[in-house]
């Protein structure tokens, strides 16, 4: 997951700018404290020392760059295949 993102944040940042309070490391760490604790923004931000809209906008970020290259975070593996399930509920 970090390798995907450091890839993708040198393609973002190629021109250079400002560095970031938050390293990619600790990043990717806030944002498995949201998506697997169920902690808050604000929580989390206090934790890492940042504004919680910082954090918001930099997790975000971090969830659609790893969706994109087809890494999952959430705790259920995304299967490709699709499971269809019929439950018939008529009374007789």
């Amino acid at each position: 997951m970090l390798a995907v993102l450091k890839t993708a944040y040198q393609l973002k940042h190629a021109k250079g700018g400002r560095k970031p309070k938050l390293s990619l490391e600790d990043l990717l760490m806030a944002t498995l404290h949201y998506v697997r604790e169920y902690r808050t923004y604000e929580e989390i931000a206090a934790d890492f020392g940042i504004h919680e809209s910082n954090l918001l906008r930099r997790s975000q970020w971090v969830e659609v760059t790893l969706v994109q290259s087809g890494v999952t975070i959430s705790r259920t593996p995304l299967s490709s295949e699709d499971t269809v399930m019929i439950i018939d509920a008529t009374e007789v």
